[in-house]
């Protein structure tokens, strides 16, 4: 048991060069993430405990990772989770869950698996223990420490179809194109984040190439999921999206939007990798040159990140 900023009590587990710490005071939160033997530079965002000032329930951001469902929508995606989590040990892994929630009667988990190939398996699970059909799709969020630069792969293929869009943007109201923190490349996209520009900016895509990056401090968290190509996805379709503001940056993966009926759940999982040694990220060139010899991904397409027969990589 170790202390992340304010939160007393929280478990620790290593994979390979990354370790991770979950507070049980609230959640499911990982609070820390840190890459390499004895750093102590926090990857996630750790933030005063206050509530929320757009709802008044008592929601707490806090930091670091945590499930939501989407849709967004207020009041239902702040449901509070200040209140210490329940533990469930197995063999590979540490579970830990809310409880149902008094509102919504949905619960939520999040398993926590050591890899033997220095990988994490986060499994987030969202159950509704209500009396009703709910749609959502998990949403998984990682709140991240400022100054790093988000790096999102675009649906790329020079050879496709000249007649059918491969690529789909979702941007929210208060997000501009000429955002001084956005930049494009033919190959990728990239967010940086910066205390000083004070706007929030959103976007989404469709990302199919099954990574989300986050690079800051010569290190980065590379975070793998599956994608469905049958299924729909939120927001217009959107698998990843980013939110940044002066405090944090946010990297979010989504899971299939489905309806769940009472006594349903549904899983959305994130295989996270960390990266050490490497230069400032900024174009399409430092991706391919620095960032990309390291990503567990494949042009072969049996090939998997994972090495778990139930992954999906493969449709990466």
């Amino acid at each position: 048991m170790k202390k992340i900023g304010v939160h007393k009590n929280c478990q620790e587990f290593v994979a390979g060069n990354l370790r991770l710490a979950v507070t049980t005071e609230v959640g499911p939160r990982i609070i820390g993430l840190y890459i390499g033997k004895g750093s102590r530079f926090n990857h996630f965002v750790v933030l005063p405990p206050k509530p929320f000032p757009a709802s008044d329930n008592g929601f707490t951001l806090y930091g670091g990772h945590r499930l939501w469902h989407s849709p967004e929508a207020l009041p239902r995606s702040y449901e509070p989770d200040n209140d210490p989590v329940k533990i469930h040990e197995y063999d590979s892994g540490v579970e830990f869950s809310s409880g149902p929630a008094p509102t919504t009667g949905i619960e939520k988990k999040i398993l926590v698996e050591p890899l033997t190939n220095g990988l994490f398996c986060i499994t987030h699970t969202i159950a509704n223990c209500g009396l009703w059909p709910v749609e959502l799709a998990p949403w998984a969020m990682s709140m991240m420490a400022p100054g790093g630069t988000v790096v999102i792969p675009q649906n790329r293929d020079p050879d496709g179809d000249p007649y059918a869009p491969e690529r789909t943007l979702a941007l929210w109201p208060y997000s501009r194109l000429n955002d001084p923190r956005l930049s494009f490349g033919d190959q990728h996209i990239f967010l940086r984040q910066d205390p000083k520009v004070k706007e929030n900016f959103k976007l989404g895509l469709n990302n199919t190439a099954g990574w989300v990056a986050y690079v800051n401090h010569g290190q980065a968290l590379v975070k793998y999921f599956d994608f469905d190509r049958e299924a729909d996805y939120p927001d217009g379709g959107c698998t990843v999206e980013t939110f940044t503001c002066p405090q944090f940056t946010e990297v979010e993966t989504m899971g299939t939007l489905e309806t769940l009926e009472p006594g349903e759940c549904a899983q959305h999982v994130e295989y996270w990798q960390g990266i050490d040694g490497l230069p400032e990220i900024k174009t399409d060139d430092d991706v391919n040159q620095y960032l990309f010899p390291h990503l567990l991904v494949s042009e072969e397409p049996d090939d998997c990140c994972c090495d778990d027969d139930e992954c999906d990589c493969h449709e990466h």
